[in-house]
């Protein structure tokens, strides 16, 4: 950077340890647990005795199940089968739109397997209440990340917004892992900014359990660390992931080719493709929605690659850039990506709102939030189709986002710059 060119030497600072808690966070921790485990107990009593659901966590805890009483491949045509009777009360057709494969890798056993113990009303009371305690976790540290700093009124406002969105509460409802996911990345990307590189590192192995929602965020952050030569993050990665996977090929050493085969059974069942792709086919022909969904995913992809560019020179903002425009174009061309993975918008959205000014900032931020709740839950309502969203949904809040990104380039990569001076330990290329 320019202090660098004018020979200015680069102060170093003391690498920081992987975590540090002192005994106020562990009363907090403890305090927290309390409040999971009495939730929970309210929420089983109140629903999930009553009406099973989250059926996105139900496959994933049967599998859990059947490989620990039974030790029963979860990948296995039988443990499919049987979902489909818990969930449908008969085995499955091709028209139906889930066949309830386990279609993740092995190693998500890793954060939920004590609940496969338990019955599943027990199970399900839990994790949701768990989901929703991480969803209030990417709420606050997004806040944290855009460098935000609502008044208090709009800052519980938004947390209580974070909860009731269409895409996190949904994403608490079908009991989705992309609340997980999104949580890990959150924690990632902080401790890159607080140079934790052996924490992001693990943080990050830990979101391949869902790729399609990271895939361009954990590329763009791979070979940031290696031009920025912050190597701990990349062997971080490296090393957590290859424990993921071997230690869980121990447990069943054919799931890989296991995994691969039901993700393909799972693209044949689920018809649909990328957000943009749905979006656009619902609002035009297909004659037409067929070659634009090629052309501008090919051109929001190619407007990432400057901004990639910049920040792997170290140019001042551009780094905090090219995480939002890619958080956001990656929610709208990845593969099979839904509304639940989305919420890691809020990310890009709430780096929107510390960009705004004037006397009237915070109501503006509360509009928009307003606006966006109706919005999603409004074109929810109006294009159900029996249990099912229409997928239209898909796209629609990413392309929301990035209309407002558009209409504002310029000031947000200003504000970009100022974020970096103002919050970054550490400018990227500075001394290790």
């Amino acid at each position: 950077m320019d202090k660098h060119r004018s020979g200015r030497k680069a102060q170093v600072y003391p690498k920081q340890p992987l975590l540090q808690l002192n005994p106020v966070w562990l009363i907090l921790i403890g305090l927290l647990v309390i409040i999971i485990a009495l939730q929970s107990v309210a929420v089983y009593m109140v629903f999930t005795s009553k009406f099973a659901g989250a059926n996105d966590f139900f496959v994933r805890w049967l599998g859990g199940r059947e490989y620990l009483l039974h030790g029963t491949n979860p990948y296995d045509q039988s443990v499919a089968e049987q979902a489909q009777r818990a969930m449908f009360g008969r085995l499955t057709t091709p028209e139906d739109k889930d066949e309830a494969y386990f279609a993740y890798p092995l190693y998500t056993l890793y954060f939920f397997w004590p609940l496969s113990l338990l019955p599943y009303a027990w199970a399900q009371a839990i994790w949701m209440t768990v989901l929703q305690f991480m969803l209030l976790g990417v709420t606050v540290l997004s806040i944290r990340l855009a460098g935000w700093s609502p008044p208090k009124w709009l800052f519980w406002l938004t947390l209580f917004w974070g909860i009731f969105f269409y895409n996190g509460a949904r994403s608490i409802i079908l009991g989705q892992f992309s609340v997980l996911v999104g949580l890990a990345l959150l924690v990632g990307l902080w401790a890159i900014e607080s140079r934790r590189d052996l924490l992001a590192g693990i943080c990050l192995a830990i979101t391949t359990i869902k790729p399609q929602m990271v895939v361009l965020v954990i590329i763009f952050l791979l070979i940031w660390a290696l031009f920025q030569l912050r190597w701990r993050i990349v062997l971080s990665f490296g090393l957590s992931l290859v424990t993921l996977v071997l230690s869980s090929m121990l447990l069943v050493p054919t799931w890989p080719i296991d995994f691969v085969r039901n993700a393909i059974a799972y693209s044949d069942y689920v018809a649909f493709g990328t957000p943009l792709e749905n979006l656009l086919h619902f609002l035009l022909p297909d004659s037409l929605a067929t070659p634009l969904t090629m052309l501008l995913s090919l051109l929001f992809f190619l407007t990432l690659l400057p901004g990639w560019w910049l920040a792997f020179k170290g140019r001042p903002g551009a780094y905090t850039w090219a995480i939002m425009s890619t958080l956001i174009v990656g929610s709208l061309i990845a593969f099979r990506s839904a509304t639940t993975n989305q919420i890691i918008l809020y990310l890009p959205l709430f780096f929107f709102f510390q960009r705004l000014t004037g006397p009237q900032r915070a109501l503006t931020a509360a509009i928009i939030e307003g606006l966006l709740l109706v919005i999603m839950w409004g074109a929810f309502i109006v294009t159900l189709a029996g249990d099912w969203e229409h997928i239209m949904l898909h796209g629609l809040l990413p392309a929301l986002v990035l209309i407002l990104y558009a209409a504002d380039w310029h000031h947000l990569w200003q504000s970009a710059q100022t974020y970096e001076y103002r919050h970054w330990r550490l400018q990227p290329r500075q001394a290790l």
